[in-house]
């Protein structure tokens, strides 16, 4: 359970950007969307806490400036600050904080299999705004659920943490909390969870120190370990859930091959069953990609290679294409749920044309991968093919430009992915519509 202002991000980016960018879009929200449910809802709460059941906008406006120089946690002045918040990250003019130790360990536990959730004081629109809208793109996928203090509850109280772990069904031993607010840590610790400070310098909490919890000065220090005590090259995936895996990749291969993507037998795609240990379904490998069936799947482990022991029809299925360990690859470096390999003309033409990438700027259909269609350019990576799948998730960890879900390899196709196979398949079909729009404009 990950808190967010000082602990994954710094809290003078939200008090120096975030806070005066609210303060001047107050008025303006509170007059022309004041019929609104959230921000009426808002409202009403603040005038309660006024004691002032007729205040009107511009007393309102007061008060929300006052608290946020007393930088007050009152849920209501939090909807509405994720209410325009939101409106930030969405047009581009805002982008999120991260510390630099943070984003590579997320990414890292969450391949592992650790659930990743977030509890702030600020709203739940704020939060997915900022995961939404971060440097490196949409981190939404990475985190599960979104706990603030009005779906929750305070944060120096235990009952909070208590109804927290109830909705997520968890045991509250095997819940760690990180924060760097002590006071935090002991509501968290009075209902039964782990513990640890984040302590960083120049955050207000710094010189306090963390108490009697462990505390870290980076997410470098920090190790978490899952404890399944599976086994590592035990059959962790039944057959009957990677037969409906096969179901629904043959749906998806049937779908890319109608579309000329998947000619013959070219092309693979996959998605995670399990992450401790990795396990991802991998269409089978020389197989006519638009007759797949359930049974076309093999279960492969991290390394690309199919796991040993899977009971029923799936055994003999084949085996998997070399290109599965990039698929493991690009799962774990990504924390992705499925990948998506295509060999389109579009993409082997741009990789020609376009060797050191391709840069998309201005383009409605951005907005289908996170990225702003105005204002913003994003890069669509191009590496050098290889038979060294190794040498190619080298090449591909290297050039990879977070925003962007996909990388072309150069004489070969495409390779995307996504939180899911829905997604991956959504990515897949906008970056193919930008690279066949780069084919037909022609231009060098």
């Amino acid at each position: 359970m990950l808190d967010i202002e000082g602990t994954t991000s710094a809290t003078g980016f939200v008090v120096g950007e975030l806070y005066p960018y609210a303060r001047k879009r107050f008025g303006r929200l509170l007059t022309e969307r004041a019929a609104e449910p959230e921000v009426r809802r808002a409202v009403g709460q603040i005038r309660a806490m006024l004691g002032e059941p007729a205040a009107d906008a511009a007393r309102i406006e007061r008060a929300l400036g006052a608290w946020l120089d007393e930088d007050r946690k009152a849920t209501p002045l939090k909807t509405l600050q994720g209410i325009v918040w939101a409106e930030g990250f969405a047009s581009g003019e805002l982008v999120s904080h991260f510390y630099p130790d943070v984003l590579p360990r997320l990414r890292e536990w969450h391949a592992a299999g650790v659930r990743l959730h977030v509890y702030s004081s600020g709203s739940v629109a704020a939060q997915r705004a900022w995961f939404g809208h971060s440097p490196e793109g949409d981190l939404r996928p990475l985190a599960g659920e979104f706990y603030d203090t009005e779906n929750a509850g305070p944060k120096l109280v235990a009952t909070s943490y208590e109804a927290i772990a109830a909705d997520l069904g968890a045991v509250p031993g095997r819940v760690l909390f990180l924060s760097d607010r002590p006071g935090e840590l002991d509501a968290a610790r009075a209902a039964g969870w782990h513990t640890a400070g984040v302590r960083r310098p120049g955050e207000p909490y710094y010189e306090s120190g963390m108490g009697d919890h462990p505390e870290v000065a980076s997410f470098a220090e920090l190790e978490i370990r899952t404890g399944t005590g599976a086994a590592p090259d035990g059959p962790v995936v039944g057959a009957d859930e990677v037969r409906r895996a096969g179901a629904r990749l043959a749906a998806e291969a049937a779908r890319f091959a109608g579309f000329g993507w998947m000619r013959g037998t070219s092309g693979n795609l996959s998605v995670v069953l399990a992450r401790d240990p990795l396990r991802l379904a991998v269409t089978a490998s020389g197989r006519d990609k638009g007759e797949l069936t359930e049974d076309d799947v093999v279960l492969v482990d991290g390394r690309g290679a199919a796991v040993a022991g899977t009971a029923g029809p799936v055994a003999g299925a084949g085996k998997p294409s070399a290109e599965a360990g990039l698929h493991a690859r690009v799962v774990r470096l990504t924390g992705a749920g499925a990948v998506v390999h295509v060999h389109t003309v579009a993409a082997v033409a741009m990789g020609r044309r376009r060797p050191g990438g391709i840069v998309l700027r201005d383009l409605e259909m951005l907005k289908g991968l996170g990225v702003p269609a105005e204002g913003t350019a994003v890069r669509l990576p191009v590496i050098a093919n290889s038979q060294d799948m190794d040498v190619l998730g080298d090449r591909l960890e290297e050039a990879r430009e977070p925003r962007m879900p996909a990388v072309v390899v150069a004489g070969h196709g495409l390779y995307v992915w996504g939180e899911d196979l829905p997604q991956a398949r959504h990515h897949a079909e906008v970056v193919q519509w930008l690279l066949e729009l780069e084919v037909a404009s022609g231009r060098e």
